[in-house]
């Protein structure tokens, strides 16, 4: 038994409300199941999830009218149709079941790390699941809950959360840390080296971009620290390039970056010790890659990918194209002991950093952003010179005045002084064949080698 866990921790998602802790209890086991013991688990799912929404939500009403119910087997989840985001701004309303109790409903939208900011709910029942499933990534990282855990985001609107007090309570209680990285100078990156030094956590999370413009301030500055006490660092919701691990591994120790694969709509999969791919968390999402005509790919083929949450029964993900291309990896037994299936690689979120004279805005300050407001189906942040910023975003049905006065307000301010920032409303943005979307293209960071180091007083 887990004295902070199993008594602490559980008695908190009591006051709560909230069963995290018993769901932790459970993937632990069943991520040892045999794979026909999982398909026999996600096929029920599937049947529950496709009959909740088809009884109780206008858009499955129609969506799956003609789809036999229940399934028989997990091939023939085929036939349901993809959910995409325009679908999903545009059926916001018809997507909510109506049967499930509105105290179960929590607005959030999407992290725009595609970007198209979407707005959605979380059910406050599939959320325990997914708060277990990220628990269990930090164990397959040799971490635990518990310990102590700094997040270096950029999200404005998670540091915003974390200031209430309910969260600040419960972060403290946790031993959690909240380092913001959107906007980094050097006394800042400073500063939050000294605080690692405070506070010793055993993982710290967070962007790829900022863990790594953090990292090479440290190497930098502080060439040589050590930095044992860090377990693990784990990043997630950006694409990890080989030269940023190799950074962050460098200054933190090797075999301690763990990648995990997560949106804000839901958590998906991480690495383990073996670093050989992402561990899906197959009891709590379903995840297909698939060929354009729809049909299934062949591990090692690669496709697009469409991700099913099983428990969020309030707002249904069925076969929600998140916007990211995918590899499954082939069926074999993972030297960690985890049976869990994989995903052998993901691309999709691209992003440069924006580097100016005094500081460097990390991908999450465009993210949040634009996804904090309404109005704006698509954006792509330009930056041809270090003195100006395009802005070129594809209006929505709220788009109006105000949202383009809000978004050049907001982005003159995080640039500072002396940065031209112009914003141009075009009928769309292209996406490359690729599949890549790059929400952020600079060629500034482009040309600049140490576009990871700050300059800044």
């Amino acid at each position: 038994m887990n004295l902070y866990q199993d008594v602490f921790f559980r008695a908190l998602d009591m006051a709560r409300g909230r069963r995290t802790i018993e769901r932790l209890h459970f993937l632990r086991k069943s991520q040892h199941w045999d794979r026909a013991t999982l398909q026999r688990w996600q096929l029920d799912r599937l049947n529950e999830l496709l009959q909740q929404a088809r009884d109780h939500s206008p858009y499955y009403a129609r969506a799956l009218a003609g789809v036999k119910l229940p399934l028989v087997s997990l091939a023939e989840f085929s036939q349901v149709p993809v959910l995409d985001k325009a679908a999903m701004r545009q059926g916001f309303d018809d997507l909510q079941c109506s049967n499930i109790p509105r105290s179960r409903f929590v607005m959030s939208r999407t992290g725009g790390s595609t970007g198209e900011p979407t707005r959605y709910f979380w059910d406050k029942r599939g959320m325990d699941w997914n708060r277990a499933s990220v628990y269990r990534s930090a164990e397959w990282a040799g971490t635990a809950l518990g310990e102590r855990t700094a997040q270096m985001s950029g999200s404005h609107f998670d540091y915003t959360q974390s200031q209430k007090l309910q969260n600040r309570i419960v972060f403290f209680l946790q031993r959690y840390r909240d380092w913001p990285v959107g906007a980094l100078t050097d006394s800042r990156l400073e500063h939050y080296h000294a605080e690692l030094h405070r506070f010793r956590p055993s993982s710290i999370w967070g962007y790829a971009s900022g863990l790594n413009t953090f990292a090479a301030h440290i190497e930098r500055r502080h060439p040589g620290v050590r930095l044992d006490f860090v377990k693990a660092i784990i990043t997630s919701s950006e694409t990890l390039p080989k030269d940023q691990r190799e950074r962050i591994d460098r200054v933190f120790g090797r075999g301690k970056v763990h990648d995990n694969y997560g949106s804000r709509e839901m958590y998906m999969g991480a690495e383990c010790r073996e670093h050989d791919g992402y561990h899906l968390h197959g009891e709590v999402v379903y995840l297909e890659v698939v060929r354009p005509d729809g049909s299934a790919c062949l591990p090692g083929e690669r496709g697009r990918i469409l991700v099913t949450d099983l428990a969020n029964h309030a707002f249904p993900f069925v076969r929600y194209e998140i916007g990211d291309m995918g590899v499954m990896a082939p069926e074999r037994v993972c030297a960690c002991g985890v049976t869990l299936p994989k995903l052998q690689a993901v691309e999709g979120r691209i992003a440069d950093l924006v580097v100016l004279r005094d500081r460097v805005l990390t991908p999450p300050n465009f993210t949040l952003l634009f996804s904090d407001i309404k109005g704006i189906d698509a954006y792509q942040v330009r930056q041809e010179t270090i003195d100006r910023l395009d802005l070129y975003v594809v209006p929505g049905a709220d788009y109006a005045p105000k949202v383009k006065q809000y978004v050049l307000h907001a982005v003159r301010k995080l640039a500072g002084e002396g940065v031209e920032t112009v914003l141009h409303e075009v009928p769309h943005i292209d996406v490359p064949e690729s599949g890549k979307r790059r929400y952020i293209v600079s060629k500034v960071s482009a040309s600049h080698p140490n576009a990871a180091e700050t300059t800044a007083p």
